[in-house]
């Protein structure tokens, strides 16, 4: 959900809050050139901002005419002058908002729109009628072009023991025997825990191997070339393209990356099937479809050698794909 413009309007909000509030004070205190200067400030960066993210050009304008009358001290403290701030104040919220649902409509892989596609809701009862009610925690859209699902809206305030996603020694030697058919030689960089059961199974694999964790993977500098690279886990981002794009870089010439993610598609079936939830699981940023994955792996130069669905009570998509050359 989060991403660097979503962070970045949220901020935007912020600031909004903080002009009006240090308006109110210059009202009262006029000689203050100091406060005149920051709440100037904080509408010109506002102002920077606004363009930045494309708004609406009238939203510009009336913040740019704000900042020059509290500059040139052209106001005087009234009532038109109060209901043109709050106008402002309002009117800016609004579009900041509305740039936010933009950015929630917007698929992380590829940029296109997304729809919602399943909301989980909690029901909150309290002490009387009035109190209780019904919660969104959990809500996924489905892009209606590369057609991967991402997380929309998550509460995880609601629940705090979720279950997280066990590999067992028997699946982790199935998912290496499966590398095994398409790379027998080589070097393998393990990214993720080393106490992990799968990087104590790729220990015995055979492989030359080499392990680094998942923040090294993402502040490295130096990287060298492995035939394998497994990826254990997706980082909590959003921005997953960046983060295949970066294992893609350790891949020698027709290397080949193993990865995995939640299967969206399963669980929702398990929940029609058995009224299993899914809320109280692990969920990640963005879950991966077939038709997806590919559009993904290409725009990562990497090409999709083996699809593979596993997991019975939690589904799990498994993939392996090779660098293009």
């Amino acid at each position: 959900m989060t991403t660097d413009r979503m962070n970045q309007l949220v901020i935007m909000v912020n600031l909004c809050s903080s002009v009006v509030e240090g308006m109110e004070h210059l009202m009262s205190n006029r000689k203050n050139e100091r406060l005149k200067e920051d709440t100037v400030l904080g509408l010109m960066s506002l102002a920077g901002n606004l363009k930045e993210m494309q708004a609406d050009k009238t939203v510009i304008h009336e913040t740019r005419w704000m900042a020059e009358v509290i500059k040139n001290w052209l106001f005087v403290y009234d009532r038109e002058f109060k209901d043109r701030l709050y106008r402002w104040y309002f009117s800016t919220l609004k579009e900041i908002r509305n740039l936010m649902t933009e950015e929630l409509e917007t698929c992380p892989v590829c940029g296109g729109k997304g729809g919602p596609h399943y909301g989980a809701a909690v029901y909150v009862e309290g002490g009387t009628k009035e109190e209780s009610v019904l919660k969104p925690v959990r809500v996924y859209m489905k892009c209606k072009d590369c057609g991967n699902y991402y997380l929309a809206k998550e509460e995880g305030r609601f629940f705090k023991d979720k279950k997280g996603h066990r590999r067992t020694k028997a699946g982790c030697e199935r998912l290496l025997a499966d590398i095994g058919k398409f790379r027998t030689e080589g070097a393998m960089l393990f990214i993720g825990g080393e106490r992990s059961q799968l990087y104590k199974e790729a220990e015995k694999a055979g492989y030359p191997l080499s392990a680094i964790s998942l923040e090294e993977f993402r502040e490295r500098k130096e990287i060298e070339k492995y035939s394998v690279v497994i990826l254990e886990e997706f980082p909590k981002s959003r921005d997953v393209k960046a983060v295949l794009a970066g294992a893609a870089e350790y891949l020698a010439e027709d290397g080949v990356l193993w990865f995995d993610g939640m299967d969206l598609d399963k669980s929702l079936k398990i929940l029609e099937k058995k009224g299993t939830p899914i809320w109280r699981r692990e969920t990640q940023e963005v879950c991966f479809t077939e038709e997806g994955i590919n559009t993904l792996a290409q725009s990562c130069g990497l090409c999709v050698k083996s699809y593979r669905r596993v997991g019975t009570a939690n589904g799990r998509i498994e993939v392996i794909a090779e660098k293009l050359v």
